[in-house]
């Protein structure tokens, strides 16, 4: 049974799609800093087929947007990852902004809080990329220990494992900016 998808629905179908085309990502990904930009480029791909036809007919939407999904895994780690990953090509272009800042916020509580969390993940993805993709899923898009399990094919004592052993790797290793003796 196929079904006929309009731009208007794109936001639905997007809704109904995200985590399972996420979750995919995830699991196929060598670099967790690439799942949001792909992620995106997946959906802006899916959008611009859908204001160029008027209407695709599929009997699988979320297959679909999966195949778009791992089209792009595969041209992002293709030959040209290789060169955008050289040192020539510094991202450390990012444009400063003026912002006001109320003045009951500690931006020296918040920045410190920020920069912790940067050491502590920088930490975290030098460990193998099963410890990556754990944290990620676990933290950042919420699963559960069982859904962590099934996603990446191990058994959830092996999630819980390697994630309670990394947290204890992470007190013991990572001096934290507030810390005793910092």
């Amino acid at each position: 049974m196929s079904a006929k998808l309009y731009l208007e629905n794109f936001e639905e179908i997007y809704n109904d799609t995200y985590d399972r085309t996420l979750r995919y990502i995830i699991t196929k990904c060598s670099n967790i800093d690439d799942v949001n930009d792909l992620l995106q480029d997946t959906y802006v791909e899916f959008y611009k087929l859908l204001q160029k036809k008027k209407y695709i007919e599929l009997d699988n939407c979320q297959n679909y947007i999966i195949g778009i999904a791992k089209k792009k895994i595969y041209k992002h780690y293709g030959l040209l990852y290789r060169i955008k990953t050289s040192p020539l090509f510094n991202r450390s272009d990012e444009k400063e902004y003026e912002v006001e800042i109320p003045d009951d916020i500690n931006l020296e509580d918040q920045t410190i809080t920020k920069l912790n969390a940067e050491m502590v993940w920088d930490y975290i993805k030098t460990k193998n990329i099963n410890v990556v993709k754990i944290f990620y899923l676990y933290y950042y898009s919420g699963f559960k220990i069982s859904q962590i399990a099934d996603e990446l094919d191990i058994s959830e004592s092996n999630v819980k494992n390697l994630l309670y052993r990394t947290i204890k790797d992470i007190k013991q290793n990572v001096k934290i900016g507030g810390d005793v003796g910092v």
